[in-house]
This record gives structure tokens, C-alpha cells and sequence, in this order.
């Protein structure tokens, strides 16, 4: 068992600053801690990263299937409040110079950005993605400073008073929906069919 200056024994807690003798029980905390931390951060990064309503190929080109829209549209909602949730608690965890307005505000906006850049630039949103939530965790982990409970009750209360319009969650949850409807009216159906077309074409001259 590690010892504490002072006197104080090991008690579970991720504050290392006291400690003068490592045992077993660090060890596994740690590891686990990251562990889980680097599997959440990735199933966020490979689930923002791309479209989510799934396309079948088909001989009139790709389209979904009623499964695969039934999943879409149910599934959506889970998964954007799973990030939103992700990203909040990051923030709300670390013990950082962010006020509650922006720990509100941030998640957001990084949501948004990255499921706008999934459909405009995938490569960007691939990239964007994978770096923001494994970086985060990453901050989090080595920076070290980690609210306590009553810091994480006081950073809650705040954030709490802060009111979140019906027009900013609609952004939020229907947005994704919007995007959607877009690329695949926009690109799947209309634009990328005209666009292979119009390539083969200048591939034959």
C-alpha cells in the first residue's frame, strides 16, 4: 500500500501529487482508468467520424433499407447524447480554466463542427474526430487535475442555472437529420450519379 505525506493512507483517489511509494493497487487503478478512458474515447472517434444512416448497394445505386432507416432515425438521438455527454464530462472532470457557460457551449459546437465536416470533407471529420475525444482524455489523464466531488457538485450547480434554449437543442438533435437528408438527396441520389456520369464521359474522349 502507498503512503501518503503526512501520514495519510491510500484511498482510492487519482491525486498522486503525495504519494511516496507506488504499489499494486496504483498500478491497476491507473490502468484500468485509462484503459476504459482510451475505449470510450474511441467509440466516440468511430462513431462521429462518418455518416450514420447505413447504405446498401443496390442495382439503381446505394440506397437504405427500412432497417437501416428505422436504426437511423431511433438510434441518433442515443448516440448524440452520448458524445454530448462524453465531451461535457470531460470538461466538467478536469479542473480547467473553462467557466460554465463554456462547458455548456463547447460540446456543442465540437458535435456540430465534427458531423458537419463528416459529410463535407470525411477525411477532416475522420481526422478532427479521432484527435479531439483521445486528446481530451489524454489531457485529462497526464494534466492530472481533477476536480474533487464538491468542485464537480459546484461546477454542476452552475451549469445547471444556465438555460439552454429550444432552438440551440433542436441545433443539437435535429441537425444530424437535416445533414442527412441533404447528402443523400443532394449527393447519393442527385449529385454523385451526374458527377460519374460526367466523368466517364470525358474518360472516353
Amino acid at each position: 500500500m502507498a503512503v501518503l505525506r503526512g501520514q495519510r493512507a491510500y484511498d482510492g483517489a487519482v491525486e498522486t501529487s503525495g504519494l511516496t511509494e507506488i504499489g499494486f493497487s496504483e498500478i491497476v487503478q491507473w490502468s484500468i482508468l485509462i484503459g476504459v478512458a482510451a475505449v470510450i474515447a474511441y467509440w466516440v472517434y468511430r462513431s462521429m467520424d462518418h455518416p450514420l444512416l447505413a447504405l446498401t448497394q443496390t442495382p439503381a445505386g446505394p440506397r437504405p433499407t427500412r432497417r437501416a432507416l428505422v436504426t437511423y432515425i431511433l438510434v441518433t438521438p442515443l448516440l448524440v447524447t452520448a458524445w454530448w455527454t462524453f465531451f461535457s464530462l470531460v470538461l466538467i472532470v478536469n479542473e480547467n480554466a473553462l467557466n460554465p457557460a463554456q462547458i455548456v457551449i463547447f460540446p456543442i459546437a465540437l458535435i456540430i463542427a465534427i458531423r458537419t465536416l463528416a459529410f463535407i470533407a470525411p477525411r477532416a471529420a475522420h481526422e478532427l474526430a479521432k484527435v479531439i475525444p483521445i486528446a481530451l482524455v489524454a489531457f485529462v489523464i497526464l494534466d492530472g487535475n481533477i476536480r474533487n466531488t464538491e468542485e464537480m457538485g459546484e461546477t454542476l450547480d452552475q451549469i445547471a442555472e444556465i438555460e439552454i434554449t429550444i432552438p440551440a437543442l433542436l441545433l443539437l438533435f435535429v441537425y444530424d437529420y437535416a445533414l442527412t437528408v441533404i447528402w443523400y438527396w443532394g449527393w447519393i441520389r442527385w449529385g454523385r450519379p451526374r458527377w460519374q456520369a460526367r466523368k466517364a464521359r470525358r474518360s472516353t474522349r
